[in-house]
């Protein structure tokens, strides 16, 4: 139940790195097995989306609230959702910082808590691994969409 944390610089400009890391009904492209609901937008302080992740009937929902909502401005943006679902709780808290050469350093914070929490204590020691790997790889997904946002203009 160690929080996972994982960093990227890469030479895409902030606000393509921002529009992709906030899509997030477009989550389920790029982490596997899950299909995305959300809040009307705009997104805001007390926003929520879900993502569904299973095949079929068999799954479980991850509901998220926004709890921090800084768009991009002065070099840096962030924004942190609460893991709020019935199996999971937890957090993200996601950070942007405009690099000297004009792109994107990602800082991306997360910790998974399966319920009940003793499960989630003895699970800790796979888990921890599995978390920084999913959210490793669909962070380099995001960032490489991102970067097609910019050549494609």
């Amino acid at each position: 139940m160690a929080v996972v944390e994982v960093r990227r610089t890469v030479p895409t400009p902030m606000g393509a790195v921002w529009d992709t890391v906030t899509d997030f009904a477009a989550y389920g492209r790029w982490i596997p097995l899950t299909s995305m609901r959300t809040d009307p937008p705009p997104v805001r302080l007390g926003w929520g989306f879900a993502g569904f992740t299973g095949v079929a009937p068999i799954g479980f929902l991850d509901t998220m609230l926004v709890v921090r909502w800084e768009p991009p401005a002065d070099g840096a943006a962030r924004f942190a959702v609460r893991k709020t679902g019935r199996v999971l709780r937890g957090f993200a808290d996601v950070t942007l910082t405009t690099t000297d050469a004009g792109g994107t350093e990602v800082v991306w914070r997360e910790e998974i808590v399966p319920r009940p929490e003793t499960l989630g204590r003895l699970a800790a020691p796979v888990s921890d691994r599995a978390t920084a790997r999913l959210f490793a790889d669909a962070l380099d997904r995001m960032l490489e969409s991102a970067a097609s946002r910019t050549t494609a203009t």
